[in-house]
């Protein structure tokens, strides 16, 4: 329940309030710092924040598809309401990154083109750039920002002309800010865009405005200063004026990012093909030993790529010879890994072999070892390839975190099978310590083998977990192979049969199930789900297999009988986490009779009334007013049946004294207690425009000063 913004006041007041609208109440509210605008968008920017979460979460765990629409909604969301700070700096993170990140939304766009799905970001960048052209000259700063961001990954989608467009806005924009030092961060964006296209006139001239605005500001510290003019030295080089870029490296008082500075611009003088020149900005410009041996085997894994052989191993040794001079030894492996890395890519495999003794820290070594491994097999050098890659395997199972294992093992399944060096693939998968994660790595390998016409490897991959041997049976009926898919099914459900645990069969035949529904064989699919049903009575409801199931089911597209495994549950706590995920699910189908009977299935009143709430909320926003007024109308209902006091307070933290009294806890109203959600069933009516209904909510609670909160808060509801 919120808090008063306006403090008690009496009831009279309070209907005139609500009466006359949010004009009367904003002067009082604006005094506590809350507008009726505020109030209006707070939904909207509670679910904004919501989608950005979502989004991320999807980026991480592969899902780009999901994570686009979420990063679409979140931005077509923010045009709907006024701009305020907080929302426009997180506009500004999501495009454009921090000091330590890239954004969520290149992120984003770099995996898709990766995957060579460029296209599918496109939608995502048109959103992004509507809500960055929407922003008035109050924030000048971030739609220069975000739109400069926005044109570069344009770029990257091979949208030329749209990243033109966008990038003439940003320019427009730029003559809105005020401030020299946000103009020179304006400016850098801009010339960072420019030098993206290739105008390196243009980047040049806009360089020089920005460097003109930098040089007028008083610093107040090394970092600050370093952080204009670390962008500044490296554009300046990129643009091809280097001793305008190495001059204004000089200057940056801070010792890391100057050492940082000097090293990125030689890096893009070895791109650019001149390597001797290169080696000796490092020489006279990088004094971190660190930074010094990593750039320097950089140069020299670009001079291989370039054909200048000649100078590759003097690199390479010089860094090696930096990297030993190290004195901690952590420090020391951690400086060698990378330039023993970049000695093999340069196609010296024997060297890095021979330098890795001083790597004892397994999880370094391993990641070494493995891409020597992957040069050998580029090379063509099959057999040895696959010796180091089975010492490289040995290495991480010394591993003592098995995340770490997990990160290791997923990278070398993918580069393993991607080389062809399928035995080995299939012994890191093996050794993958997460279930989820070594079905689907086997899988893709499987899939990949079965595809490629390589039976063999592609029946071993897939008999290590049953599931897979029923998916790859469905891909040879698929390409036409009905006869050895036939059999390959056979042996998967006979070996589902045959697994040890209740467990593992009640997560496989959910699988299976699945896997016949994407085959088209929907009856198949649900006489199969009736014995996962059965199955599902010998499982305990606490076991992570039920969620698992659950994913597999919802995932697959199966919502239907999601639904009717979360109605065989028994266990109240369990099964209302689970419904929950179900309600949102239908709701963001449209399916709204669906998630009622999910609804239907919860114990506790309280709960039931806060996803009849969001439906609601998404209908409000779908301009469904009846479905709205439905759901609040059995909100209301449920929500007198809510037992207990009308106000509950919980608390959080503090500590006891030694008389046993607790003090230095933390009050919060109970969002789930009756006054509470009456509140929010209130509030939804209002921006129903229900007033009658609003009002009989309001009456219906106990509390004078609670009353008065409520329609204080409705006043911005007329």
């Amino acid at each position: 329940m919120k808090k008063s913004l306006v403090g008690t006041v009496g009831l009279g007041l309070g209907m005139m309030l609500f009466m006359s609208g949010c004009k009367l109440l904003e002067p009082l509210a604006i005094a506590q710092g809350v507008t009726c605008q505020d109030e209006q968008n707070q939904a909207t920017y509670n679910r904004l924040f919501e989608l950005r979460d979502r989004a991320q979460n999807h980026i991480q765990s592969g899902k780009l598809e999901q994570a686009a629409k979420d990063l679409i909604e979140l931005f077509q969301g923010m045009q709907t309401v006024s701009p305020r700070r907080d929302t426009v700096l997180s506009l500004i993170e999501i495009v454009t990154g921090t000091q330590a990140q890239e954004g969520m939304l290149e992120t984003l766009v770099n995996r898709l083109v990766e995957q060579g799905k460029g296209s599918q970001a496109v939608s995502v960048l048109d959103a992004a750039a509507g809500v960055s052209n929407s922003l008035d000259t109050g924030y000048s700063y971030g739609k220069t920002r975000t739109l400069a961001g926005i044109a570069r990954l344009y770029i990257q989608t091979e949208q030329r002309d749209r990243a033109r467009t966008t990038l003439a806005r940003a320019i427009l924009a730029e003559t809105g800010i005020r401030g020299a030092a946000f103009k020179t961060k304006g400016l850098s964006e801009i010339a960072r865009t420019y030098i993206a296209l290739g105008d390196t006139l243009q980047a040049s001239q806009i360089l020089g405005r920005s460097l003109q605005q930098a040089q007028s500001i008083v610093y107040q510290d090394a970092y600050s200063q370093a952080w204009d003019f670390q962008p500044l030295a490296i554009y300046y080089g990129q643009v091809g004026q280097l001793d305008k870029a190495l001059e204004l490296a000089r200057t940056i008082p801070e010792p890391y990012y100057r050492n940082e500075t000097f090293a990125r611009i030689a890096k893009d003088v070895a791109e650019q093909g001149n390597i001797e020149r290169a080696h000796e900005i490092v020489l006279n410009g990088v004094s971190d030993t660190e930074i010094n041996a990593r750039v320097l085997a950089e140069i020299g894994l670009r001079s291989a790529k370039q054909g200048q052989s000649d100078r590759v191993i003097p690199l390479f040794t010089e860094a090696l010879r930096q990297a030993n001079l190290i004195s901690d030894p952590n420090t020391r492996m951690v400086a060698l890994s990378p330039i023993l890395i970049h000695y093999a890519e340069a196609g010296y495999p024997d060297r890095a072999l021979q330098e890795i003794t001083p790597l004892e820290r397994p999880e370094i070594k391993a990641k070494v070892l493995s891409a020597i491994a992957i040069e050998y097999a580029t090379q063509g050098q099959r057999e040895q390839a696959s010796t180091i890659a089975g010492q490289a395997l040995e290495t991480v199972g010394t591993i003592s975190e098995a995340h770490e294992q997990q990160f290791l093992l997923m990278d070398m399944v993918r580069d393993y099978t991607r080389l062809g060096l399928y035995e080995v693939a299939i012994k890191a998968a093996q050794q993958v310590p997460y279930p989820e994660k070594k079905q689907a790595l086997l899988l893709a390998l499987a899939t990949e083998a079965a595809n490629r016409g390589d039976d063999e490897i592609a029946v071993k991959a897939a008999e290590i977990m049953p599931i897979n041997l029923v998916a790859v049976a469905f891909i040879y009926q698929n390409i036409g192979q009905l006869e050895r898919g036939n059999e390959l099914l056979n042996r998967g459900i006979k070996s589902i049969d045959s697994l040890e645990t209740n467990e593992l069969k009640f997560e496989a035949f959910a699988s299976l199930v699945v896997e016949y529904a994407k085959a088209g064989q929907q009856a198949k699919a649900e006489e199969l789900f009736t014995q996962v049903l059965l199955i599902s009575n010998q499982v305990q409801e606490n076991s992570y297999a039920w969620v698992t199931v659950f994913d597999r089911l919802v995932e697959g597209g199966l919502d239907d009988l999601a639904l009717q495994l979360v109605r065989s549950m028994k266990e109240e706590y369990f099964q209302s986490s689970l419904i929950k995920r179900l309600v949102e699910t239908f709701i963001q189908g449209g399916q709204i009779d669906k998630a009622y009977q999910a609804i239907e299935l919860l114990k506790s009143p309280a709960e039931k009334v806060t996803n009849l709430i969001a439906i609601a909320d998404r209908s409000l926003k779908a301009g469904e007013q009846d479905v709205a007024r439905e759901a609040l109308d059995k909100a209301f209902e449920l929500a007198r049946t809510i037992p207990g006091e009308e106000s509950n307070v919980m608390r959080f933290g503090g500590q006891m004294d030694a008389e046993g009294n607790w003090f230095g806890y933390t009050e919060v109203e109970d969002p789930m207690d009756r006054g509470s959600l009456y509140e929010e069933i209130a509030i939804r009516f209002g921006q129903l425009g229900k007033k009658d209904s609003a009002m009989q909510v309001v009456r219906s609670l106990q509390s004078q000063t609670l009353q008065n909160q409520v329609l204080q808060r409705l006043a911005c509801y007329r």
